[in-house]
């Protein structure tokens, strides 16, 4: 029934084909008006899980405190209490308090004016007092810093302007000479999208190249490089047109669909134009060449794009949502391209392919020679191939997840040096903050308990900085000087908003917050950092208060901890429904028992070469696995397909994976080929967790080419695949 379902499908796209192919040019027109509406997101709204508690309870946090995020601005130079500094202090001040989305700006010299009118002696107040080192001036006396503090941001765009105008005013100041260095969350996101959208504009015209370039060679026919390419493009556009449409926008990550979808999307229509163009060697026909070429592909043709896709789909179990939306729109697109190749390939090879352009039998590919070697050498090759799967499963163990976003940057990058120069010369460039709610009444306590939180965790080498509410309001409590006077305002005194931001009250209850700023540090040591601070504060805190530990690092570092859960599940998710399609596509165990060791030996493998070079998992690294066992899994579905018509036309063990593989070894190299270096592209990126993503995919994708080319013949003799089973 299938069979003649096919044959049906066959013969309609057969007479049909100008039309469909027409028929899919013609639709672009919906996808390309979406396309105007493409944006590019790298707030923390996106990488973080915002259905969880913890989220939930960062949002509370904002509620009462205002926004976490600021900015901080720094410079080398000979005395921060210069008066040449402190004007140049007051110059950047001046422009960056004009800017609507900054709350508050706080430097030494805003401290300076204030304490001028009263002391002239303010120079030995404020050196060495606790609020001001390594926050404001750093401990070697050489560095001064300008804090902008900026208002909750009203969506994506707000953030962007922000960052732009502290930017601006930044480069319009009068540095005298100094080098001004930025580090903050917000300037992180945005950098984030900028590197986004270059990588949008460098990735795909090299995926093109590398297709087209790969195309003819394998097909040798200007002709059928134009159908695959076609149908390649209309996927493509489709894809992201749906993507925009529903809402969604570019990241770090899904920034690499369009090209990592074009190079996908070349296989099937590799496989229909190369088998066209055999039939027609023979025939002579374009009507009956087509025909018989998607009788014999359709459903090996569906079933390597499903595979594939569920490799992506399987992404979906991620609770990060760029991970998510890259596994499901490339997923939808790798579904689309199989109706797209269906139609478009076989209607432009039928209107540019000459009618006198016999194509000539293309010799008997290398690759049946190594398969005959493969059969006959199966007991080697398999132990081999075991002893690789087993040492590499015992090198995971050494596998680490990674949560710092700096190190998304190349280590060259300007943000990447800003942060080094702020973190190791005046403070951090990030927080975690301590909510602590209690009695009104017991206000006193609470804050002398915030208080000894504050020395315990601030002898740690990871934090920089300890700010609380008691810091701010004590900052000059032993100078006998109307410093709150009335008549100022919050403007005059840069200290009387930033109490605002570490003191709540309402009802009968007051809450204090702690901001604790830390350098950047490893999964690891994040994750101990935080287990201190929530044993130290459940320690000091009284019994009748509630707390909580929340702020966008650790709120991120929690999103890259379930990367391992999301890799496992993935890729079990991936790897089961993989294996069960090709054992039903099949319906054959042994079959399904053959394809494990090909498609498991090549993730394993290059996992454990990451392990060895102490590459993390991170956002973009863990999606390997479940990927590649989808795309793997499309060469294994095309040889098996042909073996099994071989075997079941006669031919014995040997011959049948020679036939096997002079009718589908180049295609199949071929398009691992363009798998690999669509994904090797990515090395291009300006983020280093899309480098590592893009290299090692690719070469997971060379290991899966050799696995089929290799084991996979090998394990065929072993299980003796639709024969007796000790045939040879």
């Amino acid at each position: 029934m299938i069979r003649r379902f096919e044959e049906k499908v066959a013969r309609l796209v057969a007479r049909r084909c100008r039309l469909l192919a027409l028929a899919c040019a013609v639709s672009l027109v919906c996808p390309i008006y979406c396309l105007k509406d493409t944006r590019i997101d790298n707030s923390k709204e996106v990488w973080l899980d915002t259905g969880g508690e913890s989220y939930s309870r960062y949002v509370e946090f904002l509620e009462k405190y205002g926004n976490e995020e600021f900015i901080i601005i720094a410079a080398e130079t000979e005395d921060p209490y210069s008066d040449e500094c402190l004007s140049i202090q007051r110059e950047l001040g001046g422009r960056l308090g004009v800017i609507e989305e900054v709350e508050n700006v706080f430097s030494v010299a805003e401290a300076a004016d204030l304490l001028a009118d009263f002391r002239s002696d303010w120079r030995e107040l404020v050196r060495g007092r606790d609020l001001f080192e390594n926050l404001l001036v750093g401990r070697d006396g050489k560095v001064f810093g300008v804090v902008a503090w900026l208002k909750r941001a009203e969506g994506v765009e707000s953030r962007k302007r922000a960052v732009e105008r502290i930017e601006s005013a930044v480069a319009e100041s009068r540095g005298g000479g100094a080098e001004f260095h930025l580090a903050g969350s917000a300037l992180m996101h945005t950098s984030l999208d900028r590197g986004s959208l270059k990588a949008s504009r460098r990735f795909l015209p090299f995926a093109i190249v590398i297709s087209v370039v790969c195309l003819g060679f394998v097909l040798r026919s200007v002709s059928a490089v134009a159908a695959v390419m076609c149908s390649v493009g209309v996927t493509t556009i489709w894809t992201m047109g749906l993507l925009v449409a529903a809402g969604k926008t570019l990241n770090m990550i899904t920034v690499a669909v369009p090209s990592i979808l074009f190079v996908l999307s070349v296989s099937g229509g590799i496989h229909i134009a190369s088998r066209f163009l055999s039939f027609l060697s023979v025939s002579g026909s374009r009507g009956r060449a087509i025909e018989e070429s998607l009788k014999e592909l359709i459903r090996p043709v569906f079933l390597s794009n499903v595979t594939t896709a569920v490799g992506f789909a399987s992404l979906s179990v991620s609770h990060m949502q760029p991970v998510k939306e890259f596994g499901l729109f490339t997923a939808l697109g790798i579904l689309l391209s199989f109706g797209f190749n269906i139609a478009i390939v076989p209607g432009v090879l039928h209107a540019l392919h000459c009618r006198g352009a016999a194509h000539r039998p293309a010799e008997a590919h290398w690759t049946a020679v190594v398969g005959r070697a493969m059969v006959r050498n199966k007991g080697t090759v398999l132990g081999i191939g075991v002893g690789v799967f087993l040492c590499s499963i015992i090198l995971l163990s050494g596998a680490k997840v990674e949560s710092n976003v700096l190190r998304f940057f190349r280590e060259d990058s300007k943000i990447r040096r800003d942060y080094k120069f702020i973190a190791e010369r005046l403070t951090g460039c990030q927080s975690v903050e301590v909510d602590v709610t209690g009695d009104a009444a017991g206000g006193a306590a609470l804050l002398k308990a915030l208080d000894r939180l504050g020395e315990s965790i601030r002898g740690r080498e990871e934090v920089a900085k300890v700010i609380h509410y008691g810091k701010l309001a004590g900052a000059f409590k032993d100078v006998p000087m109307p410093l709150f006077v009335a008549g100022r305002s919050g403007g005059d005194n840069a200290l009387k908003p930033m109490l605002s931001r570490y003191r709540h009250k309402e009802g009968g209850l007051i809450s204090l917050r702690m901001s604790v700023l830390i350098r950047a540090m490893s999964s690891r040591d994040f994750d101990s950092l935080l287990d201190y601070i929530e044993q130290e504060a459940s320690r000091v805190f009284p019994a009748d208060s509630t707390h909580v530990v929340t702020g966008v690092a650790s709120l991120t570092n929690e999103s890259q901890q379930s990367l391992i859960d999301t890799q496992i599940r993935s890729l079990a998710l991936a790897g089961g429904l993989i294996l069960l399609l090709i054992w039903l596509f099949m319906w054959s165990f042994r079959a399904f028992l053959a394809a494990v060791l090909p498609n498991l030996i090549p993730i394993f493998f290059v996992f454990g070469i990451m392990v060895v070079f102490g590459i993390a998992f991170d956002a973009a690294t863990v999606m390997i696995a479940s990927i590649a066992i989808g795309i793997a899994a499309d060469d294994t579905i095309h040889f098996l397909s042909h073996f099994k018509s071989e075997r079941l036309g006669g031919f014995g063990m040997v011959d049948a994976v020679s036939n096997t593989l002079e009718k589908a070894g180049r295609a199949i190299t071929y398009t691992s080929v363009v798998a690999a270096g669509g994904f090797i592209i990515l090395i291009l990126a300006e983020f280093q967790p899309i480098q590592y993503f893009g290299l090692f995919t690719g070469i997971t994708m060379i290991m899966a080419w050799a696995g089929d080319i290799f084991i996979l013949p090998a394990c065929a003799a072993r299980l003796g695949l639709w024969g007796k089973r000790r045939e040879q």
